[in-house]
């Protein structure tokens, strides 16, 4: 039994220094990632807490509640230990909204700050077509695209794929109004061109 504890409090010792060190740097390479895109017309906050990271938010949560237990006690050791945890959930909070905004560009929806323009973002003319679900406190956009892979690797979706985009309330109308201007003129059917047998999909 004392060599189980023993190994649990080597473990938590490692996993503390880890996390204490692990997260603000996190934090720096998304913020730099992050500072490298330009012109972005719309950052969509994509976590599934009214857009914003429900882990990170979970886990502060739990250490400010060790703060106050250990505060209770009167043991400073814990405290100073637990703040410590607390901080490095905030340097995953700020990491985690980066990592997973979805950055309307320009050219396309850059799906994610650590892929090159070539393969992480969906250019407006790879888009086959879109649709929208109402939810409680945000819009489901479900895009269709031409999935392009290199090499000897598999087509999983067949060539055609699909990805969800959650926009919150505060931020549909900026984003409607960008595939309002780079979507909707390219699915609109004029009834002139179909009786001219000029329409193409």
């Amino acid at each position: 039994m004392n060599e189980i504890l023993d190994w649990m409090m080597v473990f938590e010792t490692y996993f503390f220094y880890v996390v204490v060190v692990f997260m603000p740097v996190w934090a720096l390479v998304a913020l730099y990632k992050r500072t490298k895109v330009k012109n972005v017309k719309v950052a969509v906050n994509h976590g599934l807490l009214w857009g914003y990271p429900l882990l990170p938010i979970i886990y502060g949560v739990v250490q400010l509640l060790c703060v106050v237990i250990a505060l209770g006690m009167d043991d400073s050791g814990p405290v100073t230990k637990f703040l410590l945890y607390f901080l490095a959930s905030v340097f995953w909070f700020i990491a985690a909204v980066i990592s997973e905004q979805k950055l309307v560009l320009e050219e396309g929806i850059l799906l994610s700050i650590y892929s090159s323009r070539k393969s992480g973002l969906l250019r407006w003319n790879r888009i086959l077509d879109y649709f929208v679900k109402e939810k409680d406190h945000h819009l489901e956009y479900h895009f269709f695209f031409q999935k392009r892979l290199s090499g000897k690797q598999q087509n999983a979706c067949g060539g055609r794929c699909k990805i969800v985009i959650r926009v919150q309330d505060r931020q549909k109308k900026a984003f409607h109004a960008v595939i309002r201007q780079k979507l909707d003129p390219r699915f609109e059917v004029d009834p002139l061109k179909i009786l001219r047998d000029e329409y193409k999909p």
